[in-house]
């Protein structure tokens, strides 16, 4: 008889907003492969099952990834479609050949030569960011401070995108978070929508300036790329292009930033040690990214019958895979609720994906958080969580990340 572990699947609630990792163990134990009746989507908790299905893109398709988990009312479709907004993303969501051309197109202009020339207009802004948070006296915020403007200034200056529209920009991007969200409230969903919309017709209004004025930047290198017997990218790619690298780019790196340093301050010594060894911040990072990645899952579609752990699932069953689940695995990570900044096995997390579809932006999230990582621990050696503060978490299926992360520093 099928489980019914699914059905205490409540990710946006608490306790589990806060802390999932024990739901997590249960499942991976008791229902390795479930039903989750209120999102219509299936839970897979382990990691070679969670391996098996990102290798094979046949079986399982990433056609429809980034497609809400609900069925959006006529209203809100209705308003969606002025800015011709699809959830179809051509970089997440698509399957070779459509997925080899585009990914093919994004490391003509986005390859790792260009990250790593990056790094020492990182370091400056890091720097900056930096110092408005110690100006900021105790108990500042490190998310609103510097986790959060640091990784939306290099996203959008990569970008080519103006300084003034940032906050409209990071506005945009938690409204179409909240498509993630089962039963919103009617007048926030429409908000959302609204924002969604506007958020898409900014950017094609953006791409048709760059055609006709191309700039140093990576959408217009994004213009510019070309593949033998390829067709280049076409606006609505681009658009929806641009909305994955606005979110790789900025979301997760924040997420990741704030999970560090809120682990290391959690766990008494670890801040202190990491500064006077620097050399660690590397393995540090992974193992901050198997502990509590800040991308929690991805989903996929079955394209024919297939058997996952024992469980049966029919063709267009759609799966969400836990990575964050998968990262703490029994079968392949000794302790894995210990956190350990020296754990040997901390790369082989899924925190970024695998395979074909592994985050673009992986290098730059990696270089932004060990930049900034080693001023603070340069700068701040006696950082320290304020005593007694909450670490409240945004209700969301995809990312994980504190929202707010006060911290003091001094004698």
């Amino acid at each position: 008889m099928p489980s019914s572990l699914g059905q205490d699947f409540k990710p946006l609630e608490s306790p589990q907003l806060e802390n999932p990792f024990p739901f997590y163990a249960r499942l991976r134990r008791e229902a390795p492969v479930t039903f989750a009746p209120a999102f219509h989507f299936w839970l897979v908790s382990r990691y070679q099952d969670v391996q098996t299905v990102l290798k094979d893109a046949r079986r399982f398709s990433s056609r429809d990834a980034l497609r809400p988990p609900i069925e959006l009312p006529p209203s809100i479709q209705a308003i969606l479609k002025e800015a011709d907004y699809s959830p179809d993303y051509p970089l997440l969501g698509d399957d070779p050949p459509g997925h080899t051309r585009v990914r093919g197109l994004v490391g003509k202009a986005f390859n790792l030569n260009r990250v790593t020339d990056l790094a020492p207009h990182i370091r400056k802004s890091a720097s900056a960011h930096l110092d408005a948070l110690v100006r900021k006296g105790q108990g500042a915020d490190f998310i609103s401070t510097l986790a959060g403007p640091l990784p939306m200034q290099v996203i959008t200056e990569l970008l080519g995108i103006p300084e003034r529209d940032r906050e409209q920009l990071r506005q945009w991007c938690d409204d179409e978070k909240l498509f993630f969200i089962p039963n919103l409230p009617p007048e926030q969903h429409v908000r959302a929508a609204r924002g969604a919309a506007d958020f898409r017709l900014y950017l094609r209004r953006l791409i048709e300036e760059r055609r006709k004025s191309p700039r140093e930047d990576l959408l217009t290198s994004l213009l510019d790329a070309r593949l033998e017997g390829e067709r280049p990218l076409s606006t609505q790619e681009l658009v929806a292009l641009s909305c994955v690298l606005m979110f790789a780019g900025q979301e997760t790196t924040t997420n990741l930033l704030g999970t560090t340093v809120l682990h290391l301050l959690r766990h008494p010594g670890l801040w202190q040690k990491l500064s006077k060894n620097p050399s660690g911040i590397r393995n540090t990072l992974e193992e901050v990214m198997r502990f509590d990645a800040p991308v929690v899952g991805m989903m996929r579609t079955t394209t024919e019958p297939v058997q996952l752990s024992g469980t049966s699932l029919p063709a267009g069953a759609r799966l969400f895979l836990l990575f964050a689940s998968a990262n703490h695995d029994e079968a392949l990570f000794e302790q894995p609720e210990r956190f350990d900044p020296e754990r040997a096995s901390a790369a082989r997390h899924v925190g970024f994906g695998h395979g074909i579809h592994y985050c673009v932006g992986a290098p730059l999230a990696r270089l932004e958080a060990q930049i900034t990582l080693e001023l603070m621990l340069e700068r701040l050696p006696n950082l320290r969580l304020v005593p007694g503060e909450s670490v409240p978490y945004l209700p969301n299926l995809i990312h994980r990340g504190p929202r707010r992360l006060r911290v003091e520093w001094g004698a």
